[in-house]
């Protein structure tokens, strides 16, 4: 049922659905997302945005990381320290992540403090001061960070793999950046970045947990939805071509005493029609101590450790799987590994699917038990996928799933000729 409402000088757009998301649109663009709940005592308040490193230009690469970290460095009411000081008065947690993208922040709290801790996120995301003598020493600790980052053999093998995959698209650059373009940072360009993306049309204010959505309303439009709203630059993101051909690559660091693989298949983005039918195949290779991978891999002691699934992109999305191993068993391990696909494409059937269809519903409902875990499936569906529908008919969707959708995924996809490799072992010396 769809009604339209006024209130005040909200103009409120209320869809109810099984999920019981109250949507409201901002009279400046801003999105408010609220899903109360009365089996809990806490409150999850997310605050969104559409931005990450793929959006950045090349003079600004680690921007979004960078403003993450100056966010928490001062606003108009709250100076640097105070915000982490009041919600840890509180009993609460304050923190935030930067994707290549999105950005979000976010508050657990007890639900008697949800007021304040909204009061916080605002001034957070959309007051912030920016001071030049707080850039120039977040500088510092943010190019520290990068060479730590430099010193992890795994961070180094990533940013490789995907330099690997990508050769046109934006995904091919580290979230974190680069030393010489980090140096360059000023607060103008902060501030240009800043005023362009961390703004009303380019937000989601996520709300879930103990709450009235009514009061909820209120807050927001004296906070958030008092903001001025302005047109979101419009930035082209260029698709990757389509990969013809294998590509390989082999790195050697001395750092290391076990091999380390990545291999990886362009696949359907999140929230297309296969996707869908992508999580299922997850599932059945790596979804546990019941998986193919788990038993066939991890248990014989052909692996360390190992990991696969998706990389849940919008657009020119991955399939990968991860593992380590002791150097002299990398052909074994890598022909195990397609023998396993095979095997598993060949004796695929209906119960198999169905078994992997409930473990996913049901870790999925275990793990939104948490307001937390349910905020972020609601702001990623709305901010990455675009389409609150992957969230709320998600159980609905899958359930649609089919033997022959996991097999095309496989056929379509999943190809002996047309994959990326990277293996790092340890080096000679």
């Amino acid at each position: 049922m769809l009604r339209f409402l006024i209130l005040g000088v909200l103009i409120m757009v209320q869809v109810l659905t099984a999920q019981e998301l109250i949507i409201r649109n901002l009279p400046n663009g801003g999105k408010l997302i609220i899903k109360p709940r009365e089996d809990t005592k806490a409150v999850a308040i997310h605050v969104w945005f559409r931005v990450g490193s793929v959006y950045e230009k090349y003079d600004e690469k680690g921007m979004a990381h960078f403003l993450e970290h100056m966010l928490f460095n001062g606003t108009e009411k709250y100076k640097y320290g105070e915000i982490d000081r009041i919600i840890e008065s509180l009993g609460g947690n304050i923190n935030a992540g930067t994707s290549k993208d999105y950005t979000y922040y976010h508050v657990e709290i007890a639900s008697p403090y949800w007021k304040q801790a909204l009061e916080v996120l605002y001034q957070l995301t959309l007051k912030a001061t920016l001071e030049e003598k707080m850039i120039e020493k977040e500088k510092e600790i943010v190019i520290e960070e990068l060479r730590r980052g430099k010193d992890n053999p795994t961070t180094v093998l990533w940013e490789e793999f995907e330099k690997l995959v990508y050769k046109v698209s934006p995904y091919r650059f580290p979230i974190i950046g680069f030393e010489e373009t980090i140096r360059k940072f000023t607060r103008e360009k902060l501030l240009r970045f800043y005023r362009s993306f961390y703004q009303p049309r380019n937000m989601a204010v996520v709300v879930v947990g103990n709450v009235n959505p009514k009061e909820v309303e209120e807050e927001v439009l004296k906070t958030f939805g008092s903001e001025e709203g302005r047109p979101v630059p419009k930035v082209q993101i260029p698709t990757e071509p389509e990969q013809i051909g294998i590509r390989f690559k082999k790195l050697e660091d001395k750092r290391i005493e076990k091999a380390y693989w990545i291999i990886g298949w362009r696949v359907p983005a999140i929230g297309k029609n296969e996707y869908k039918g992508l999580l299922v195949l997850s599932e059945i290779l790596c979804g546990g101590r019941v998986s193919v991978f788990y038993k066939e891999l991890r248990e014989k002691g052909l692996v360390y450790s190992y990991w696969c699934g998706d990389l849940g992109r919008p657009r020119d999305n991955l399939f990968v799987i991860s593992a380590s191993f002791d150097p002299s068993r990398y052909e074994e391990v890598k022909k195990r590994v397609f023998e396993l696909l095979k095997e598993t494409y060949e004796n695929l059937n209906d119960e198999i699917v169905e078994k992997a269809k409930q473990r996913i519903i049901n870790s999925r409902i275990f793990e939104e038990e948490k307001v937390e875990n349910e905020a972020f499936d609601i702001g990623y569906s709305y901010t990455v996928v675009k389409d609150l529908d992957f969230y709320r008919f998600f159980e609905k969707n899958l359930s649609r799933v089919r033997r022959v959708d996991v097999m095309k995924i496989f056929e379509r996809y999943i190809k002996e000729d047309r994959y990326s490799e990277i293996l790092m072992v340890p080096s000679a010396s």
